[in-house]
């Protein structure tokens, strides 16, 4: 059944109030440039009428290129402004995923990351896309983003979510943290996933600037430059961090460091603290508009062992299977469907099954212990990767592993380990890991091979299960000789 996302003020716009509020305050920082709040509201608004002018209106789909720049973000709001639904992608993709993209958004135009000088309509041999079923009384029920999962264990879908959505999320998550006037947050994580959307929203909602990465820059130059008071990282960025003695002092000194996007090892978590950074542990998804539940600032270690506590009660609960269900303000409207349709799977009673593994333990944290579409068989035992990729990254040396499937002639399938150490040469070290995870794991979980973590997956991006597979079956195993069959 199509679901109708919860009623939004078509009419409101929440730069514009904060414009209002709080106009002289910075809202968007990028190299030597700092726009106010006022100044940054002028500057979307010329965006709007230039949009409005070529015929961008109310309900149409619009592919937007997204980079972490000024124009980028100011075309983004522009867009939200006009009530269209802005759908995100990579610029990096290659021509074959740009086509998949538009296959699955289906677009009425399309945006280049410079905006309005490269707007043009999409390319179809039928006829127009269709808009979503939505009639001027009822413009509040139009979709504002569209963001593709990441298609780890299936084909992307597009997730759908409504401005009230990304409000509900940013309200939450700022009443944890706190983000105010004069804070600024490092846009340190892409935009066309969902967790690099929810800086520009919290940033909005709390009256903070958004800091963008000048071009390119990297993210401890950026870290180190910007006097920034909040920054979003995925665990492999704070590993690397860490290692670097000035963006280690520039962590230390911020109001928040929010580490999600992946499993962290409790070794980075330790050296972390150890660290004194102020670390927020969080869970979340795309479907639930990023954050769902974190760690309060200044949790112990104990806390941030786990994935912190719901920040809306009643929001997340644990089914009899042991998988995680979501309900509330912030899960999105549902999945596109095509042809202006959209729908959210729900259970008999309105939650949605998030496909995780988890529990709370007895002072209400979460925990997540992996995925349900991710486990695989090997001679009649249950294998749960997450398990062993937690087992490799406690191990000195490791800064993240990925374990996926290969068949096998006599227990069906086996796990094979990618690894990525940065400071040591894998092919000396395999033996020492096989060594170690036995000390750890029953042997039937111990990985058949070792494999280098492929260079081509970007830092920063959740790892792409199903290729992983497809490289690991590819291999050739008269290059690994330390088969451990």
């Amino acid at each position: 059944m199509c679901h109708k996302p919860q009623r939004d003020n078509p009419d409101s716009c929440v730069v514009a109030l904060r414009a209002r509020s709080h106009p002289e305050a910075p809202a968007f920082v990028v190299s030597d440039r700092e726009y106010t709040y006022r100044a940054w509201d002028n500057e979307i608004t010329a965006r709007q009428e230039s949009l409005a002018s070529q015929g961008v209106s109310r309900g149409d789909r619009v592919l937007l290129v997204v980079m972490p720049s000024a124009s980028c973000c100011a075309t983004f709001w522009a867009l939200v402004r006009l009530g269209a639904t802005v759908c995100p992608v990579n610029p990096a993709l290659p021509e074959k995923a740009r086509d998949r993209a538009v296959n699955i958004l289906e677009p009425h135009w399309m945006l280049d990351a410079d905006g309005e000088a490269s707007l043009r309509r999409t390319l179809t041999t039928g006829p127009p896309p269709v808009r979503f079923d939505v009639t001027p009384n009822e413009a509040a029920f139009v979709p504002c983003t569209m963001v593709l999962t990441s298609g780890s264990s299936g084909p992307p879908k597009a997730v759908v979510h409504t401005l009230s959505n990304h409000i509900a999320a940013a309200t939450a998550a700022n009443r944890n943290m706190a983000l105010g006037p004069g804070d600024r947050w490092i846009l340190s994580l892409p935009l066309f996933h969902v967790a690099g959307l929810a800086v520009l929203f919290r940033c909005v909602v709390g009256g903070a600037a958004v800091v963008a990465p000048a071009p390119g820059a990297s993210l401890e130059t950026t870290l180190i430059a910007a006097h920034a008071t909040h920054v979003s990282l995925v665990p492999t960025q704070l590993h690397r961090l860490l290692a670097s003695p000035d963006a280690l002092l520039a962590l230390r000194s911020m109001k928040g460091v929010l580490l999600g996007g992946a499993p962290a090892p409790e070794e980075l978590i330790r050296r972390a603290v150890a660290a004194n950074i102020p670390l927020v542990r969080s869970y979340g998804m795309t479907e639930t508009t990023a954050q769902l539940c974190a760690t309060t600032p200044g949790a112990d270690e104990r806390d941030l062992y786990a994935s912190g506590r719901p920040l809306v009660a009643d929001t997340v609960r644990i089914a009899a299977d042991g998988m995680v269900e979501v309900r509330g303000d912030t899960l999105f409207a549902g999945y596109y469907g095509g042809a202006g349709s959209f729908q959210r799977p729900e259970t008999a009673d309105g939650w949605f099954r998030t496909g995780d593994r988890g529990y709370f333990d007895d002072a209400g944290r979460l925990h997540i212990s992996g995925r349900f579409d991710t486990m695989f068989t090997r001679g009649g035992e249950n294998i749960h990767p997450e398990e062993i990729e937690a087992a490799l990254c406690s191990l000195p040396g490791v800064c993240r592993a990925m374990v996926v499937p290969v068949p096998d002639a006599e227990y069906g399938a086996a796990p094979v380990a990618f690894v990525d150490m940065p400071k040591h040469d894998l092919v000396k070290e395999r033996d020492v890991l096989h060594e170690k995870l036995a000390s750890l794991l029953p042997r039937f979980k111990l990985p058949r091979r070792f494999l280098a973590w492929p260079a081509s997956v970007p830092e920063g991006m959740k790892p792409d299960r199903a290729a992983f597979a497809a490289l690991a079956r590819t291999s050739d195993p008269d290059n690994h000789p330390q088969d451990y069959s």
